[in-house]
């Protein structure tokens, strides 16, 4: 039986504790009466750590503890309390609840370091600490940061992750083609998150896209003869329809460093699939340009990148799945860099394809997430099963034409992943009695010494180790008798370099298609 106390936090649910002694009051309870009750409940949980105004506590019912109602009452909470722990919060919800900790600095809305302000790794410090967030390694993507929940992020999650990394790898890309387009900053000068050790800055912040503009309207005279730069700072976030919740931390972003007086001015920009009509006018009210993909870039490649997002987060691979994909990455090779960020996922798509029509009955899974018994993680790249038969774990090395694969690579894969996998499959029930395959397919050179290793770890006779190297995989691919398969690893990983650089310079450079510039000289010819 639930005391007066429980009764009224269920039909209110996560609240702050002054929301829940109103309600007592409201019952008939004094104040002094409702506060104490509330105070010595044992029936109810109450959040520690993060500071609330008044002493307020954030109080919840046990069941209630990371559930969707619970995140969105205590982000609302935050932002009206303290916006840095409340963006940080909306910053992961918008996210899926999940994103390499590499990328929460740029996320959460607070800056790396600045007076008078919470850094961003003291937020997710104290987030941890309250235990509302956990840091942990995911194989495949690194250390990552999740909201608190009860178990460690699954396959079907992780690949979600993994694929709206990937659509903003060339979002951020397609970027980075118009902003040189247009000629808004320096041709040369714009970084992107996670291409080099340090992360894209501008003032006390991180951002996932930055550069410098020499513009008039950007610059301005920091003495009598020096001029000071301005810039272009972008974020992009996919996969959702931003809500006045999910712009928070941009907006927090953008206001803070507007009052920096030594950073220029700053052109603002967030890039997302669409936006709430609330958060639109909220955005351009504060002055910040709030792009979606398909006003920048047009409906084919809006289409496109969603369509990329929606194969990459499926986990089986389907009969029609190479199909689609091959179409979807030929709508995306026109911007610049696109190629060279899907290869290695495009060679995985590829050995799935392959395995699926050279196999008989078989379930096939990409970048399938497991772990051993004593918490250690792994990927596998393919792993295709035919129960009662035989298990294969496959990974992929998509190396550009001509590529060498560093022999720690290969070390790694014989002397630690494959133990780690054959252990797993140990206790796996229903693999237990398979005969398990490690196969390495790669489209790169391997040394004399990578070489000379994997003949010796052929001949254990505990597992099947197969070496696919770039001579197998053409064999096993032209066994399969499928054009699109035999063109894709032609184009990608077989042709070249200097070939496919010299025919590149014979054609005329494609850019990307910017559909208010087209439409901008059109009108200018008229």
């Amino acid at each position: 039986m639930l005391d007066v106390v429980a009764s009224a936090l269920k039909r209110l649910g996560p609240v702050l504790s002054t929301v829940l002694v109103a309600e007592l009051v409201r019952l008939g309870l004094t104040p002094a009466n409702a506060r104490q009750k509330v105070s010595r409940s044992t029936s109810i949980k109450k959040l520690a750590y993060l500071p609330f105004r008044r002493n307020a506590r954030f109080v919840y019912l046990a069941d209630d503890y990371g559930s969707p109602d619970f995140w969105s009452a205590l982000t609302k909470a935050l932002i009206e309390h303290t916006s840095g722990y409340g963006g940080a919060l909306a910053s992961l919800m918008a996210r899926g609840g999940i994103m390499p900790v590499a990328h929460f600095a740029i996320a959460c809305g607070a800056p790396i370091r600045q007076k008078k302000h919470l850094a961003a790794s003291t937020i997710l410090e104290r987030l941890t600490k309250a235990e509302l967030t956990k840091v942990y390694d995911v194989p495949g993507v690194g250390q990552c940061v999740e909201l608190a929940q009860q178990t460690l992020a699954d396959t079907s999650t992780v690949a979600k992750l993994r694929a709206r990394l990937r659509t903003e790898e060339i979002l951020l890309a397609a970027v980075r083609d118009w902003l040189r387009n247009l000629g808004l900053v320096s041709f040369g000068a714009v970084d992107i998150r996670d291409e080099s050790s340090a992360q894209p800055r501008v003032g006390t912040f991180n951002w996932d896209l930055t550069a410098p503009s020499y513009l008039p309207a950007f610059t301005s005279l920091e003495n009598k003869s020096t001029l000071k730069p301005g810039f272009v700072a972008c974020d992009v976030l996919t996969g959702i329809n931003v809500s006045v919740e999910a712009l928070e931390p941009f907006l927090n972003k953008c206001k803070t460093l507007r009052a920096l007086p030594k950073v220029g001015r700053c052109l603002q920009i967030l890039v997302a699939d669409g936006y709430t009509k609330d958060a639109f006018q909220r955005a351009k009210n504060e002055g910040i340009v709030p792009a979606t993909i398909e006003t920048l870039f047009g409906t084919d490649v809006a289409a496109a990148l969603r369509e990329l997002t929606s194969l990459l987060a499926d986990t089986y691979h389907r009969p029609d799945t190479f199909a689609k994909v091959d179409e979807v990455f030929k709508r995306l090779t026109h911007i610049e860099g696109a190629a060279l960020n899907l290869r290695g996922t495009l060679f995985e798509f590829l050995a799935a394809e392959t395995v699926r029509l050279g196999t008989g009955l078989a379930t096939i899974r990409l970048n399938e997430q497991l772990r051993h018994v004593d918490g250690r993680g792994i990927e596998v790249d393919v792993l295709a099963v035919r129960h009662d038969h035989d298990v294969t774990f496959i990974e992929c090395k998509g190396y550009k034409p001509g590529g060498l694969v560093p022999d720690e690579a290969v070390d790694r894969w014989l002397d630690d992943r494959i133990h780690l996998l054959n252990s797993i499959a140990d206790e796996e029930r229903f693999w237990r009695n398979c005969r398990r395959v490690f196969e390495y397919w790669t489209t790169g050179r391997l040394s004399p010494e990578a070489q000379e290793k994997f003949a010796r770890a052929a001949q254990t006779k505990k597992y099947d180790v197969v070496l696919v190297d770039s001579d197998e995989v053409q064999r096993r691919v032209n066994a399969t008798n499928n054009a699109a398969l035999k063109r894709t690893l032609k184009q990608h990983f077989r042709e070249h370099p200097l070939e496919a650089a010299e025919a590149a310079a014979k054609r005329s450079m494609r850019r990307l298609p910017i559909p208010q510039l087209a439409q901008l000289r059109k009108r200018g010819a008229d």
